[in-house]
């Protein structure tokens, strides 16, 4: 549409239907958006867009020809670098950490990633990298960097402008779920509770699912057993869920049920 400027929230629309799981449509948007968009930080944006859904797609050809347009941008190099990091978190996402952390590791060399001006981006890349060391269950070193991310960036407070809290509001509720994994891996349940909690405090969509599922199963290796069939129950209601296995969930609320019964049975006197 001639002379229709792209919109700050038609961006978030399509980062959001991403962040969703939609990738299919996002990337149909972008493109759209892309062809009427003219200002230089949001082609940026709708760029690395498509950069990842393209990547998680496999669609080796549009990746190809948006990164060619992000060659085209200034400094192209620093578009490179982040166009990598979206690639290497595309690769994450398909199921291939070990790939994803060479990329990782690549773009960290560059040097660009300490720069004060990179800080914000530096936050994410941590939480790729640790979300990478999840999956491969290097629960230690993963710890460490979603760590080093949360350290970044500790409270909302912590943003210094109004890109850096939109970047804040979706990576700081990952940071915590993958935190609790970790957490619970070393048995330090509370922890992971408390990470889990921190969860809800900025959204109520699927990731909030899985945080009340991990609360729950903290809860019930805690021996607090009414509390995670309370959990247990309220995450039951929101299935089906993208991030939630209605099975594990089923299996939660039984077994919480066997042991409440049997904690009756063993107090009803003989």
């Amino acid at each position: 549409m001639p002379g229709s400027a792209v919109s700050e929230a038609e961006i978030e629309k399509v980062e959001k239907l991403r962040g969703d799981g939609a990738t299919k449509e996002s990337l149909a948007l972008s493109q759209e958006l892309l062809e009427r968009a003219d200002d230089g930080d949001l082609r940026m944006r709708l760029l690395f867009n498509i950069v990842t859904c393209s990547a998680v797609l496999e669609l080796d050809d549009v990746t190809v020809r948006a990164l060619a347009e992000l060659d085209k941008m200034p400094e192209p190099q620093f578009s490179r670098v982040l166009a990598n990091m979206s690639r290497g978190h595309a690769e994450e996402q398909l199921g291939r950490p070990g790939k994803a952390l060479a990329i990782f590791d690549t773009i960290l060399e560059t040097g660009y990633f300490e720069r004060e001006d990179f800080r914000i981006h530096k936050y994410q890349l941590c939480l790729f990298k640790g979300q990478a060391l999840v999956r491969l269950k290097r629960a230690a070193e993963g710890l460490d960097w979603l760590d080093q991310a949360h350290a970044l960036y500790p409270s909302e407070e912590s943003a210094r402008d109004e890109t850096e809290r939109r970047i804040f509001g979706w990576v700081e509720p990952l940071i915590q779920t993958n935190r609790a994994n970790c957490l619970k891996f070393f048995d330090r349940f509370e922890e992971a509770y408390q990470a889990a909690s921190e969860v809800l405090k900025w959204t109520d969509g699927d990731l909030a699912a899985l945080a009340k599922e991990q609360m729950a199963e903290c809860r019930h290796w805690q021996g607090r057993i009414p509390e995670a069939l309370e959990f247990y129950v309220e995450v039951k209601k929101r299935v089906p869920c993208r991030l939630v296995a209605e099975e594990r969930v089923q299996t939660g609320i039984t077994n919480c049920m066997i042991h409440l019964e049997k904690r009756r049975g063993s107090s009803r006197p003989s």
